[in-house]
């Protein structure tokens, strides 16, 4: 009825993932420390990304959705633009 590799493959996934929750479980307070230290979870305006507010709330307003929508997406632009720039680097070098 079942393929076994298809059993195996569960087995393995459910095995990574109690891994994975043991792993969590015991560092949450380091995990949550670091994730909180990059601004990760806190989508308040004008907030950089090294420097994050207390946001108590887990209600957003639309505005505040708004401002963290455009701050990830000049993240992305800067991001592309570097990646770009790399490349054009690269390919001028390999053409020297």
């Amino acid at each position: 009825m079942f393929d076994r590799n298809i059993l195996i493959g569960f087995a393995a996934g459910l095995l990574a993932g109690v891994v994975g929750y043991k792993l969590y479980s015991d560092n949450k307070s380091s995990i949550d420390a670091r994730l909180k230290n990059i601004g990760a979870g806190c989508a308040c305006p004008g907030s950089e990304q090294d420097e994050c507010c207390d946001c108590s709330s887990a209600e957003l307003s639309l505005e505040e959705l708004e401002a963290q929508k455009e701050r990830l997406e000049d993240l992305i632009a800067e991001h592309k633009a570097q990646v770009e720039q790399a490349a054009k680097g690269a390919q001028a070098a390999e053409a020297k």
